[in-house]
């Protein structure tokens, strides 16, 4: 059980990690990018703490909670990667919009919170 757990989540961590990596390598919306890139550093945090907890995590819970989140990452890294415009022609025809980032933002804080509800929940009391 604790081996299929793990392997759900080594996509989001990694999909975490190059949000993150992306993020770094903004060149535009450099302030909208560092704010997803936060999120995403905080989940992969979390990710990591419920890969070493595999083995107390459920696994019903655990794999819809990671799906939603690879999603949101997925989607994360989407976006930030059209900060990384090289060039003044894909600068302008990558403009992001503000509620864009907004709900992706929320996104990701939904999905920070799901993952800690989870290790609350999975994990016992010290």
């Amino acid at each position: 059980m604790a081996d299929i757990v793990k392997q759900i989540l080594a996509k989001p961590i990694q999909l975490a990690d190059q949000v993150t990596k992306a993020a770094d390598e903004a060149t535009s919306f450099k302030q909208d990018c560092a704010e997803l890139k936060g999120k995403a550093e905080k989940l992969a945090t979390l990710l990591r703490q419920a890969a070493r907890s595999s083995s107390e995590l459920y696994e019903r819970p655990t794999r819809r909670i990671i799906i939603d989140t690879e999603q949101a990452l997925d989607r994360a890294l989407a976006l930030v990667l059209k900060c990384r415009g090289n060039g003044l022609v894909k600068r302008v025809f990558a403009i992001i919009p503000t509620a864009a980032v907004r709900k992706m933002s929320s996104q990701l804080e939904n999905s920070i919170g799901d993952v800690s509800w989870l290790l609350r929940v999975s994990t016992p009391a010290e």
